[in-house]
């Protein structure tokens, strides 16, 4: 009797395993088939490579960009379709490497690879992404920038410098109308000059060409440059401009951290009522140095302070504090500063004002 009803535990005990293990291998079945469907259906292309660098298996984008299907990449070295490659190492850096299609035209690819082991065999996904048309657009956009520098700054400058003369009455006295009408020109022709500056920085900081020079200097004296280059800007818009100094000498790109200031203090400037006054702060000798520009403009409206430093990015000016601008310059800004390993930062408070400021850490030449 004893042994009859062990039989039959057993037997509902066998049974409740097959069960248990038919749910679990159609589990993995299911998670299998999404698997395989998720893999097909990325936008990228994805190449299965074993440890010979030779292809198991590719997606449907693959056979789009390559136009090879499938069965004709199994079993290829990775060399068929990107020559320029003999191995791939699995890395988070993406590769921009030339890819050969079936008509044996070449396109541009970028390469992102990661590894995957399953039962002690090792193999590497490698996305695949076609860039021929980024690239050209890169291309495009950089020979413009080129073109803007080289066929606009050289004559804004020439032009702006005979306004000058005009205005110091070097041909001739002007009536009232004239030095009007050649101040305006002069205002414009500095905007357009302005922005080329701007344009030809964001394409550098844009192909990591920007590059800072440490040198020895001063609080003092950066503030000292900023003051003398704002000074024309602040008596037009009847705003004064008044330091506060902690002296204190750092290392960094004396000219950067002059041309972050400037940026700072003409926006502060720009946005500032007449009779109003801009303080630039600077604090050094500690293990940071500390700029500030602090204004009692509009101030900026939390909603619109963590885009401020994008490029591009323009905030929603009141109808009477329109001000002319590119959204490039706040970016070139924090570029700069991250560059020098610092921080930028932003605090304001709406029809109070704002206060931008920039820290620098000890750096060594």
């Amino acid at each position: 009797m004893a042994d009859a009803v062990s039989r039959e535990d057993l037997q509902k005990t066998v049974e409740r395993q097959e069960q248990v293990i038919a749910k679990l291998s159609q589990t993995l079945e299911t998670i299998q088939s999404r698997t395989r469907k998720i893999l097909t259906s990325l936008p990228l292309g994805l190449l299965v490579l074993n440890e010979d660098m030779k292809i198991e298996a590719a997606n449907s984008r693959i056979e789009q960009i390559f136009s090879y299907p499938p069965r004709e990449l199994a079993g290829q070295p990775i060399k068929f379709l990107f020559p320029e490659i003999e191995t791939v190492e699995a890395d988070s850096a993406l590769r921009r490497t030339p890819g050969r299609v079936k008509s044996q035209d070449y396109i541009v690819c970028e390469l992102f690879a990661n590894d995957f082991e399953e039962e002690g065999i090792r193999r590497i996904f490698l996305h695949v992404q076609d860039v021929t048309e980024k690239q050209r657009l890169e291309q495009l956009r950089k020979d413009f920038v080129q073109m803007v520098s080289h066929d606009l700054r050289t004559p804004l400058t020439s032009i702006n410098m005979l306004l000058s003369m005009l205005g110091q009455d070097r041909f001739g006295k002007l009536d009232e109308k004239g030095y009007t009408a050649v101040k305006r020109a002069q205002s414009n022709a500095d905007y357009l000059i302005k922005l080329v500056s701007d344009l030809l920085d964001a394409e550098k900081l844009e192909s990591g060409d920007l590059e800072i020079e440490l040198q020895a200097t001063s609080v003092a004296t950066i503030i000292r440059k900023v003051v003398d280059a704002t000074q024309d800007a602040s008596r037009a818009q009847n705003v004064k401009v008044v330091t506060e100094i902690e002296e204190g000498g750092l290392i960094a790109d004396e000219d950067r951290l002059v041309q972050v200031l400037i940026n700072l203090v003409s926006n502060a400037v720009k946005y500032s009522e007449a009779d109003s006054e801009v303080l630039i702060k600077g604090i050094g000798g500690g293990e940071t140095t500390q700029f500030s520009v602090i204004d009692h403009g509009p101030g900026i409206p939390e909603n619109q302070r963590e885009a401020i430093f994008q490029r591009y990015k323009q905030l929603n000016q009141p109808k009477n504090l329109k001000r002319r601008g590119f959204g490039l310059g706040l970016a070139i800004c924090k570029s700069l500063i991250d560059a020098h390993k610092g921080k930028i930062w932003l605090e304001s408070e709406v029809g109070k004002g704002s206060t931008f400021s920039f820290a620098i850490p000890k750096l060594k030449i």
